[in-house]
């Protein structure tokens, strides 16, 4: 959504540049920041009606499993939880559908991993991917309508500018929807 709006922002912006004053560029750019408000207002109505629409109330398992920086490899204490997961989304939910959502903090990719990762987006995909991964081919856990999200740094739980709060962002959290 914010791209479409960026792309639509953009050329407004440059012609602005080209005449006219910086009062009417200021102008223009507060009337589309509005605009992009009001859009995703709309937007987040319409993702919340939709889950009552169809009596979605979403679980989200606690604790969320974590990684390592610059890393979306499952050791065994990402493992163990996700085993106790998996016997949770079977016995509790076994017809309902769930999310898995990939995060990272937001300290910026490497050069050394970029080969591997090219950006955090890509790698907090990768970190939900291996979780998805994993609760299929060990456990058999799976829905018809499996979603992988990825939300890169966007979404942080905890401070950036602390070591504890980068671990807490670097995170997969599994979200059911057990009124599906």
């Amino acid at each position: 959504m914010r791209l479409a709006v960026l792309a639509f922002v953009m050329p407004l912006v440059l012609l602005g540049c080209q005449g006219g004053g910086s009062d009417a560029l200021q102008g223009r750019v507060d009337s589309l920041q509005a605009a992009n408000q009001t859009l995703e207002r709309r937007v987040q109505a319409l993702q919340d009606s939709l889950r009552r629409a169809t009596g979605g109330q979403e679980t989200t398992l606690d604790p969320p499993v974590y990684f390592p920086s610059g890393s979306a490899w499952l050791f065994n204490d990402a493992k163990t939880r996700l085993d106790e997961y998996a016997e949770t989304l079977q016995q509790q939910y076994p017809d309902a559908e769930f999310r898995i959502q990939g995060y990272t903090d937001s300290v910026p990719i490497g050069p050394t991993l970029q080969d591997t990762y090219p950006s955090n987006w890509y790698l907090s995909a990768q970190r939900a991917a291996a979780v998805a991964h994993y609760l299929d081919t060990e456990h058999g856990v799976r829905t018809n309508s499996l979603e992988i999200e990825a939300f890169g740094p966007r979404t942080p739980v905890g401070p950036n500018e602390s070591p504890e709060g980068r671990r807490q962002n670097r995170r997969v959290e599994i979200v059911v929807e057990s009124g599906s």
